[in-house]
């Protein structure tokens, strides 16, 4: 027959076993928030950082499908590259002449 021997704990060594579990949780808990490249803090810091570069990609291919639709407009409509060449260069048919009424051109003269 085998004996097995009942012991208990103290209330003394009871309190210290809680406050030792309670301070392994509260480090568990921590390591779990905090862990540098692991920690749920810096996944919610990637989850932004890539939220906000999905923004900026998508403001980029925008920008790039606006682009490419410019420069189809340039290569293919005459129109519209003379409008462009005479708001952005200045440029000027033959035989025509530009008047500028500003104000700024006036005191400059003077």
């Amino acid at each position: 027959m085998k004996r097995t021997y009942k012991t208990s704990l103290s209330p003394l060594q009871q309190k210290k076993l809680c406050r030792i579990s309670l301070l392994l949780l509260i480090i568990l808990l921590l390591a779990i928030f905090f862990t540098p490249g692991k920690g749920l803090y810096f996944l919610r810091k990637q989850k932004l950082q890539v939220v906000a570069l999905n923004a900026e990609k998508q403001e980029l291919v925008e920008k790039n499908t606006a682009l490419r639709e410019e420069i189809k407009r340039l290569k293919t409509d005459v129109h519209y590259l003379e409008e462009v060449a005479r708001e952005q260069r200045g440029l000027l048919k033959k035989d025509e002449m530009v008047f500028d009424f500003s104000p700024k051109a006036q005191k400059q003269r003077k």
